[in-house]
């Protein structure tokens, strides 16, 4: 009886309030992914009154914990895998069965999502099998250093030395370095973006390909169509003001509130004039400038921070990218204006693709909570490398 009340008490408070953002399929699954992170989110709120310790700090530790003890039923053995220390950073390395040890193999350098406080070599471990299995290639997943122990630019910086040692040391890697692939979902997205284009000003390599998976490409306005569409809905419970003021404060070391970067407060006029000329576009109404930039407003127009704001000259120069957006996400404008600006710069070889659903996917690939959508981003990211390399023996 008291278990019957107290799953009733959960489903009537977490799961039945969670509104879907649009059609999609399995929404009840959606439903009830959400509702158990908003009750994991109000949960470590309640430790963090009790204890002491932060509540995100709580939520990391109850997802990572989730994400290493969890059994990989998806594994049958077609790639093997490994952890080791590259450069002082802990990578996991993904080799398929079926290459030749004497073939120099393309490579995936892979960084992972989540806020740049989130995530971990464990919490994408499904998406880099899946990646290396269909393409035969190699991946390299970076367990790069999380805010707020550290700030920017430590997550790239910690990321670019690894591509650094795999590119200078590859054949202890078997791999070919003309065939070396970035791919990061959400803010690892950034992370290979930024970590591109320092590399291409050392006159390294030449990146064979970016893959950007509903990538956080800028810190600027948090009032774009995508914003102000998704962010009522708080997608996952986790797509949310608090959330995402933390992401980015956490991210640049700043002391911005929900109401200065929800409302574009933070941002004086002249602010607002330079995001639009950097990109082009007639200023949009929705925004309410107070007239005086936030102290920290500055940093966010790095774009090592912000990618999307970049010069034309950098951009000109973009490596052949995938970008897989979704629909369902804050993050889906961006996307789109960074196609829109690589077409025209005439950027050869860019491909743009939205699938129907939320941010996040690539941790979604593991039953009972697999969406086929999210495989679909992983098949179609294979393909494009597929299309992209050869095998050196």
């Amino acid at each position: 009886m008291i278990s019957t009340i107290i799953f009733t008490a959960f489903v009537a408070t977490y799961i039945v309030p969670v509104r879907v953002p649009g059609p999609m399929n399995h929404p009840i699954k959606y439903k009830i992914v959400t509702g158990a992170f908003a009750f994991l989110y109000d949960f470590s709120r309640f430790l963090e009154s009790t204890i002491g310790i932060p509540h995100y700090i709580l939520l990391n530790t109850i997802v990572d914990s989730c994400d290493r003890i969890k059994i990989r039923t998806f594994d049958r053995g077609q790639v093997l895998y490994h952890d080791q220390y590259i450069e002082n950073v802990l990578v996991r390395i993904y080799t398929p069965t079926n290459v030749s040890k004497a073939a120099l193999s393309p490579v995936i350098i892979f960084f992972h999502g989540g806020g740049f406080f989130f995530g971990s070599i464990y919490s994408h471990d499904t998406m880099n099998y899946h990646m290396s299995m269909y393409t035969n290639a190699k991946v390299i997943s970076v367990n790069y250093r999380l805010t707020p122990n550290v700030y920017h630019p430590v997550p790239t910086e910690d990321s670019i030395k690894v591509v650094r040692y795999v590119i200078d040391n590859y054949r202890e890697f078997s791999i070919d370095p003309k065939q070396v692939f970035l791919c990061g979902d959400s803010a690892g997205g950034n992370i290979a973006v930024v970590v591109e284009r320092k590399l291409r000003r050392e006159q390294k390599p030449l990146i064979r390909g970016v893959l950007l998976l509903y990538p956080l490409l800028q810190l600027v306005n948090f009032r774009s169509p995508s914003y102000l569409r998704y962010l009522p809905y708080q997608i996952l419970s986790v797509l949310r003001e608090d959330i995402l003021t933390q992401v980015t404060n956490f991210y640049v070391n700043a002391l911005f509130t929900e109401n200065e970067l929800f409302n574009n407060q933070h941002l004086s006029s002249k602010d607002y004039n330079k995001f639009y000329s950097k990109l082009n576009l007639q200023i949009s109404g929705e925004h309410q400038i107070i007239g005086e930039s936030h102290p920290d407003t500055w940093k966010l127009f790095d774009h090592n921070i912000s990618p999307l704001l970049a010069d034309d000259d950098i951009l000109h120069n973009t490596p052949p990218t995938f970008i897989g957006a979704c629909t369902y996400d804050v993050l889906l404008s961006d996307s789109q204006l960074y196609f829109q600006r690589l077409q025209k710069l005439n950027v050869k070889d860019v491909i743009y693709k939205e699938y129907r659903i939320f941010h996040g996917a690539m941790t979604f690939l593991d039953f009972p909570v697999a969406f086929n959508e999210a495989f679909d981003i992983v098949y179609d990211s294979a393909q494009f490398i597929i299309n992209r390399t050869t095998f050196i023996i």
